[in-house]
């Protein structure tokens, strides 16, 4: 199983759109774009931990979900537990954005980034 860290840009996809329309539950189609490693696509099964970075005005992890497929154009996936929750209350922190920041590993730029085990056992027992 592999682990994914999606960046969600509110200038395109507003945190009052994600709210909207991201339920658990739920299956939801997104554009990936840029993917690191671009070698690698995220496959059925792994999860993706969706975020907003700290350019936008309410900065952090608002959810997670099952990835059901991904061609490396979109990227299907279903929301769980505690997604609904998360995205009336981000959790973000200087840990977090620590652990956001490794993963990017310096490049912030992008949409999708593979997360390294570690860190996604970090994130892990934060978000639950």
């Amino acid at each position: 199983m592999g682990f994914w860290l999606y960046q969600m840009n509110s200038k395109v996809w507003s945190h009052e759109r994600y709210r909207a329309e991201v339920w658990e539950g739920n299956d939801t189609t997104w554009d990936t774009s840029k993917i690191t490693p671009a070698r690698r696509f995220p496959e059925l099964g792994d999860v993706v931990v969706l975020f907003y970075a700290k350019v936008s005005a309410d900065p952090g992890i608002y959810g997670w979900a099952i990835v059901l497929w991904c061609d490396g154009k979109e990227i299907r996936f279903r929301p769980a537990s505690p997604s609904d929750h998360l995205k009336m209350n981000p959790l973000w922190n200087d840990k977090v954005s620590g652990i956001v920041d490794q993963i990017r590993g310096g490049m912030p730029q992008g949409t999708m980034w593979e997360i390294p085990t570690d860190l996604m056992g970090r994130l892990r027992q934060m978000i639950t």
